[in-house]
């Protein structure tokens, strides 16, 4: 994934990328590609065999701690209305589709899989609905708006979200045991493999490194609270209400993926700090490999 974001600056750097490419193929993940393949990743999966409440239910509360938490963390450092937003999405939003489900398969396997599979389709709708908060509180009501105003502009941006409507239709689609007719499986099957490489094609492509030092400690702070804060809260909850084994082992892959690739996409329609974002999702998927391996670690330590 990172040699993937070095290409798209090299790309950028001799001109086979432009700002209006870019624009336009951001778009094109954000409207068309991610909710595509949520919607198919979901609407696959067996939903009745596969739901766990408990999994769910801690990362809900996990998340909704270190979102809490990550705005303080960002009053505290001083930090900007655009900077603020994109730092509190970095510290929650995971990279569930591309980094936790293929990992989940190779640990746990098949099983787990379909497990995760529910357990992404319902906590993306809390994580884009409270990446829109994020983005979008700190820069206060606009001109001659009241908080009501406000308030209802963040309502309508999450109720008319492509990402969250794809993962509803997609639980939908599970839970009514429907079946993808097979032109219709191959189709999705074609393309939904584009999403990921556009999306950090483009990242690479919109890096700048000049910025991305002078953000790399607010960068590290997030991919901390992600990877860290986040996954021990997790974890701890899972513990104390019953998990061990399989589930465990779920959970905390999940909640300890890196910093998705979807937050600059949001960071670049809400009026977040790109920049700021892309290092986030560079730092933190650098640190993943070590992270999610020492909770894999721990875990099996202690016999949960």
């Amino acid at each position: 994934m990172f040699l993937v974001v070095v290409v798209g600056v090299a790309l950028r750097r001799y001109g086979f990328l432009d700002a209006a490419f870019i624009d336009a193929a951001n778009s094109l993940v954000y409207y068309i590609l991610l909710p595509a393949l949520l919607f198919h990743e979901i609407g696959g999966t067996d939903f009745g065999r596969a739901f766990s409440g408990p999994l769910v239910a801690g990362g809900y509360a996990a998340t909704v701690a270190t979102f809490l938490l990550a705005f303080l963390v960002s009053r505290a450092l001083g930090l900007g209305p655009s900077e603020t937003g994109t730092f509190v999405q970095g510290s929650f939003r995971a990279n569930l589709a591309y980094v936790g489900l293929p990992i989940v398969f190779s640990a746990v396997g098949p099983s787990g899989l379909r497990k995760a599979g529910i357990f992404l389709g319902l906590i993306v709708p809390l994580l884009n609905g409270l990446s829109i908060v994020a983005l979008m509180v700190p820069h206060g009501a606009g001109k001659g708006e009241g908080i009501a105003t406000t308030a209802l502009r963040i309502a309508r941006q999450i109720a008319t979200n492509p990402i969250i409507l794809a993962c509803l239709a997609g639980i939908a689609w599970s839970v009514l045991k429907l079946r993808f007719p097979g032109m219709v499986d191959r189709t999705f099957r074609l393309l939904t493999p584009a999403t990921l490489p556009l999306a950090l094609l483009c990242l690479g492509g919109s890096f700048s490194f000049e910025r991305a030092r002078k953000g790399f400690a607010v960068a590290a702070i997030a991919a901390f609270l992600k990877g860290g804060v986040l996954t021990g809260i997790g974890i701890a909850l899972y513990r104390w209400m019953g998990l061990s084994g399989e589930d465990m082992r779920i959970g905390a892959i999940m909640l300890g993926c890196p910093t998705a690739v979807v937050t600059y996409v949001m960071a670049a329609r809400l009026r977040g700090d790109t920049d700021l974002a892309g290092t986030i999702v560079i730092v933190s998927t650098a640190a993943s490999a070590v992270t999610i391996t020492g909770w894999l670690f721990l875990l099996r330590a202690l016999g949960w």
